[in-house]
């Protein structure tokens, strides 16, 4: 599904060179659930950016499909992400005056879609991650646990082919984190979905099939899980 080759970034300082990623190659196959972890500075963010077409690399090729994604330009990138990839990120992102259900119905009246298949569209997946009687309700309303799951469901309504997960729980308690994460297990194993999520919590391992320990921009090593 997603072949990486020697992708490399590098990012200039003045006249500083600072390398975030040195040369790596893996694949990701359809429906994985996948850890990327490592130290600080190891290149997590780099290459999740990298592989989400958020920044640009230096070296190195990124497939999807068979298509070189990493050689489309800023308006095929941004097309691309649209229809294909969804986001999720530590702060929510959620448009405080807007309720649950306007929130995801946004991503979905970007791709064109009428106002009552946006709402529709937006109606199931809030059901698949447990949230249908709050549809009504904005976010300061919710719980962290709950807005992440608002979150969720708004980079999952239009179906992409790979969802990125950037510390989604790194604002959220144990027992949040726990509900959140059961939640990416639901939508992997129910619905086939891809996931690649960054993380720095060891207990996290237990949720995903693979774990690809990243230290110095390079790949330390790259696990399969028993669960």
């Amino acid at each position: 599904m997603i072949k990486i080759s020697d992708l490399g970034k590098t990012y200039r300082l003045g006249v500083v060179e600072v390398p975030a990623l040195r040369g790596v190659s893996f694949e990701i196959h359809r429906g994985d659930f996948i850890g990327l972890m490592g130290p600080s500075g190891s290149g997590k963010s780099t290459m999740l950016h990298l592989l989400g077409l958020l920044d640009y690399p230096t070296t190195g090729t990124i497939e999807i499909d068979g298509i070189d994604v990493s050689g489309l330009d800023d308006d095929e990138r941004t097309d691309y992400r649209l229809r294909k990839m969804g986001y999720i990120f530590q702060d929510y992102a959620l448009v405080a005056e807007l309720t649950v259900l306007e929130n995801v119905m946004l991503t979905a009246m970007a791709q064109g879609k009428t106002e009552a298949e946006c709402r529709l569209a937006s109606t199931n997946v809030l059901s698949i991650v447990g949230l249908i009687n709050r549809l009504d309700h904005l976010p300061k309303e919710l719980s962290g646990g709950e807005q992440q799951r608002v979150a969720i469901a708004r980079s999952m309504v239009n179906r992409p082919i790979i969802l990125f997960a950037d510390e989604p729980c790194a604002n959220l308690d144990t027992a949040n984190s726990r509900a959140v994460l059961d939640q990416f297990r639901t939508i992997n194993e129910e619905l086939g979905q891809t996931i690649v999520m960054v993380s720095h919590e060891e207990w996290h391992k237990e949720y995903f099939h693979r774990v690809i320990h990243l230290k110095d921009g390079q790949i330390e090593a790259d696990e399969k899980q028993p669960n």
